[in-house]
């Protein structure tokens, strides 16, 4: 099957991966620079300009991903959990697993990204410099690096989410008014003209410039800041209309339980395949002794299911997350992305009262947006 996102590898547990529409920018950002070093130093070899020109940009990707690193360590050390970086066609993105809950958290992430890119600037600036009677190609590749770090370190700045300027007015008017709520209406809103602004920016270049190739490219930034700006401002949304809901609210008080001593073939053809359920706690509501899933029974060769019990491949209930009745639905949300989460069990002094699995949370909070619209 046909992957979009690859894994290159992990970095203090933090997934880093490439999306397929990577491939399209480096492509083009390889014959651009290819293009440009042979018009602008005949003298060189195709072969000079092509080295150059592919060294160069796995540097720049490079630089891209150390951009993304400086968001990402800092927002570990303020005790917000990074699952993955990815870099795509426009660039790169840190996944956060939940939002800072401190202005000043939110600062200092947002300004770490920028801050990286200043340095690799200065960097690579101070390379082209000492090298500068090497190997032309050299200090070509290094001056190109400095000016294309600051672009990115100040591109980054403009106060417009989701980019990380975006992200800095939003800390500064949440730290200055008291008021997330503020914050975000004002980053999603400033967000929104800087899109605006690009898309006539990108028309201006096409209708009356005749810059087409660059048009479109401002007309797909804009469209994807826009796309980004949206998505945001929905979370926003979403999370304003979901407070007071609770998970006693969203659960189904139908919790599936399995005997710790049912083997895991009748386990299946009794329980799991009636009911359509992928997961069960082990036990019975008062004594739960785990939780196992369908995806246990693959540790297990199919022809010992008909007398291994479930227990033996269950998750052990210290190392399950729950939450309380009181808990409300974005706390649900976050525990659930941030561990990887499909269900979740609600407890209430050592007792199963609820069942929350991903796709009925999502169809709950679907009703209750409805209902609250």
């Amino acid at each position: 099957m046909f992957k979009s996102v690859w894994v290159l590898g992990y970095f203090r547990g933090i997934r880093l991966e490439i999306h397929v529409s990577w491939l399209i920018i480096f492509a083009l950002v390889m014959v651009s620079m290819t293009t440009g070093l042979q018009q602008q130093y005949p003298h060189w070899t195709t072969a000079d300009a092509v080295v150059t020109a592919l060294v160069t940009v796995l540097i720049f990707f490079a630089s891209i991903l150390a951009h993304e690193l400086g968001h990402s360590l800092v927002a570990i050390r303020r005790g917000v959990p990074v699952t993955a970086i990815t870099l795509f066609i426009f660039g790169g993105m840190a996944q956060m697993s939940r939002d800072p809950e401190q202005a000043n958290d939110e600062f200092w992430i947002a300004v770490a990204g920028p801050a990286v890119s200043f340095a690799l600037a200065a960097l690579f600036g101070v390379l082209a410099g000492v090298t500068g009677g090497w190997y032309e190609p050299i200090p070509v590749a290094f001056s190109w690096l400095s000016m294309i770090n600051l672009v990115v370190a100040i591109f980054n700045l403009i106060p417009g989410f989701p980019l990380d300027g975006g992200r800095v007015l939003r800390a500064l008017v949440w730290k200055i008014t008291g008021s997330n709520q503020r914050g975000n209406e004002t980053a999603i809103a400033s967000g929104r003209f800087l899109a605006y602004g690009l898309f006539g920016l990108a028309l201006w270049n096409m209708l009356v410039m005749g810059n087409l190739v660059g048009g479109l490219w401002i007309l797909l930034i804009a469209w994807f800041l826009l796309t980004m700006n949206h998505a945001q401002s929905r979370m926003y949304q979403l999370r304003d209309r979901m407070a007071g809901v609770q998970a006693l609210d969203l659960a189904d008080p139908d919790v599936p339980i399995v005997p710790a001593s049912r083997p895991i073939e009748e386990w299946l053809r009794e329980q799991v395949l009636p009911s359509g359920r992928r997961a069960f706690l082990v036990g019975d509501v008062t004594k739960v002794l785990g939780l196992v899933s369908l995806s246990d029974t693959r540790r297990i060769p199919q022809e010992k299911w008909s007398w291994i019990p479930v227990s033996d491949i269950m998750t052990p209930a210290d190392k399950l997350h729950h939450v309380t009745p009181e808990a409300k639905a974005d706390e649900i949300l976050q525990l659930m992305n941030e561990y990887n989460l499909n269900q979740v069990p609600v407890m209430a002094e050592g007792r199963a009262c609820g069942w929350i699995d991903r796709q009925r949370l999502l169809r709950m909070i679907e009703l209750h947006l409805e209902v609250k619209h």
